[in-house]
């Protein structure tokens, strides 16, 4: 399971051109709303970090929680 996790996670950043994305990003892939996002960031279910003002996910942990 942990290679379909890395061959998503590189899917990903190819498809984006970064290895982190926004929350609309996320939203999309976990076909969630970008609100679903945010409570799942304070609720600590998916870990997120602050680049200056913006939030954003890397695509492995996108890739953790699809694989789920």
């Amino acid at each position: 399971m942990f290679e379909n996790q890395i061959k998503f996670a590189e899917q990903l950043k190819a498809q984006y051109g970064t290895a982190l994305l926004s929350k609309v990003q996320a939203a999309k892939e976990l076909s969630v709303s970008r609100a679903t996002i945010d409570n799942m960031r304070l609720s600590g279910e998916i870990k997120s970090t602050k680049v200056g003002s913006q939030v954003r996910i890397s695509v492995k942990e996108i890739a953790r929680i699809v694989m789920k």
